[in-house]
């Protein structure tokens, strides 16, 4: 099953089966959930030469959006004040003007993120309504009557684990993953417990956390997540809409580094 799941990364291993990361990259980030402009991922990009940013998403019509908004055919404004990528290109735009160039520092992988151990599977993928040319918060979950948008396709997407994409990772080279933030719409509590025994090499997980649980049906209850994260070792702080969860044994270790606490690097 392994080798299978090494086809969602066509091209980004090496012949060690391991991503390929050049040597001047020291950290790692992971995006899970893009949407059609990445910001998260601009933010990493933009902010040090140094990182190296796996983007995960599984829509092909925010993938086009991310390749080159122009020309993927969408109604969506061209984003003002934050960051995003555009990666026909390979450059951080801020206000239509490149500020930062990506380079071989980005893996894109088309996908969905759920607890399904080594497996590769297929599932149903909500798309909802694409209301101001953005998609309506997609899941892999079914949308309930409290949800403002409507579902304008069902699809089928491969879906993975985050312990089958760590397994890809150097981790003679790199001894922890700097942060992993999650955006899956009622489903950030299975994509973490995906991480498997990867968990405490995670300094830094960032979930969305927001009060629109009720739009999924079978969304995570997020007392529940809170409180499986304490158990492991990770303390829970509010960052804005989002859950903020520090591996406190590695964060002691770091606290002092650039990978201390930083807002900004932690993203939106």
């Amino acid at each position: 099953m392994v080798e299978i799941v090494k086809d969602i990364f066509d091209g980004n291993l090496n012949s060690d089966g391991k991503f390929i990361i050049s040597d001047d990259i020291n950290c790692i980030k992971i995006d899970v959930g893009l949407a059609g402009e990445a910001p998260n991922s601009a933010i990493w990009l933009d902010e040090t030469p140094d990182r190296f940013v796996i983007g995960v998403e599984p829509l092909t019509y925010h993938w086009r959006m991310l390749l080159e908004l122009k020309t993927a055919n969408s109604k969506r404004e061209y984003p003002k004040n934050f960051k995003f990528i555009q990666l026909e290109r390979g450059v951080v735009e801020l206000d239509g003007v490149e500020i930062s160039k990506i380079g071989n520092r980005f893996c894109a992988v088309q996908c969905a993120i759920d607890d399904v151990g080594e497996n590769l599977e297929f599932m149903t993928f909500y798309e909802m309504d694409r209301t101001d040319g953005a998609s309506g918060s997609s899941s892999l979950l079914q949308p309930s009557r409290h949800h403002p948008h409507f579902v304008q396709n069902i699809v089928e997407t491969p879906v993975i684990s985050l312990e089958s994409l760590l397994s890809f990772v150097d981790w003679n080279r790199f001894s922890f993953i700097e942060q992993i933030k999650t955006d899956c719409e009622g489903k950030d509590y299975d994509v973490v417990r995906s991480i498997g025994k990867y968990l405490d090499r995670i300094l830094f997980i960032t979930s969305e956390m927001t009060g629109n649980t009720h739009h999924w049906i079978n969304s995570c209850d997020p007392q529940h997540f809170v409180n499986w994260m304490d158990e492991r070792g990770f303390e829970f702080r509010h960052l804005g809409s989002e859950a903020l969860f520090i591996n406190r044994s590695l964060y002691e270790k770091h606290k002092e580094s650039k990978y201390g606490l930083n807002f900004k690097t932690l993203g939106f």
